[in-house]
């Protein structure tokens, strides 16, 4: 009914657009969930340039009511800049390839460029982290245990940015399957899932995924860090393209949806499953490329 409504006319989306984001606001975890979703639906239903304008007009109306509610505008270009930009280019993306794989593959491109921009710009990226962890430990905890927290945390400031970076791709990406799977629902039921069972990472990546994980085992720092974040954001499309793998295997041999269950709860307690379950995406990467390159030449 949702989904109709936003759909029957430029107000509507509109209204959609800047009702959703100030929903967001108040859950800011869900923001791409709640906001991005509507974004990328209106996207791939509408098209690009409509969907471009819509965003503009929801832009003026959140600007208007921030200045009102007395907010920081800043807020609002935030969500500009940090939802609508990247997920409205991501839909956009998925409408013209209609490729899930190749959507992930321009996401995951998107990030390894943010990542080597951060690098450039910053330098000492772990030791930037490292700053931040000391102001909020001293917002946030009591001065005498400052001391103790910071030994605890101070190796993983290392792996803050590939987490973070790899947060926001994840976030993007769901955005847009979840807007796809909400236009499958409304005009094409099942489109979805033949879809998502479809997705294929381009086989130009495993050569990639090779040369970096060389290069992180080669150089040293700071280009060890730069390249180990970007190999962390290859793991997650592995991860996402396994993830595909098992969904489509459990519906070709007819399994029990069990399996799938059991999948995702292992992920979220055993987040050591997220490593199994890439190695088994980028096999099923491999594999496809050795069918598509068998088939070429038999049919020579």
């Amino acid at each position: 009914m949702i989904g109709n409504y936003l759909l029957s006319g430029r107000f509507q989306a509109i209204a959609a657009t800047t009702f959703s984001a100030l929903i967001s606001l108040l859950l800011p975890p869900l923001a791409f969930l709640i906001n991005g979703s509507v974004v990328a639906l209106i996207t791939l239903r509408k098209g690009a340039s409509t969907a471009l304008q819509i965003l503009m007009t929801s832009l003026l109306l959140l600007l208007a009511f921030s200045l009102l509610a007395n907010l920081p505008i800043e807020l609002v270009f935030g969500y500009a800049l940090v939802i609508w930009l990247p997920v409205w280019s991501a839909a956009m993306t998925l409408r013209f390839c209609e490729q899930q794989g190749l959507l992930l593959f321009v996401v995951g491109l998107l990030a390894a460029v943010l990542i080597v921009a951060i690098y450039l710009i910053i330098g000492d990226v772990s030791g930037w982290w490292q700053q931040w962890l000391v102001i909020m430990l001293e917002k946030t905890v009591p001065p005498e245990d400052i001391g103790q927290y910071q030994k605890v945390l101070a190796p993983a400031a290392g792996m803050i940015n590939a987490m973070m970076i790899t947060g926001f791709m994840l976030n993007v990406v769901i955005s847009v399957l979840c807007g796809r799977w909400w236009q499958s629902r409304l005009f094409n039921p099942g489109a979805f899932r033949k879809e998502f069972y479809a997705l294929s990472l381009p086989s130009k990546i495993l050569p990639a995924s090779a040369l970096i994980v060389l290069l992180v085992l080669t150089l040293a720092e700071p280009w060890q860090a730069l390249f180990r974040d970007i190999m962390v954001v290859l793991m997650f499309m592995y991860l996402m393209q396994g993830i595909s793998s098992v969904h489509r295997n459990v519906d070709k041999f007819k399994l029990s949806t069990a399996w799938i269950v059991s999948m995702y709860c292992l992920l979220v307690l055993l987040p050591q499953m997220a490593l199994l379950i890439a190695c088994l995406g980028m096999t099923d990467v491999y594999v496809g490329w050795r069918r598509r390159k068998i088939g070429s030449k038999n049919e020579l």
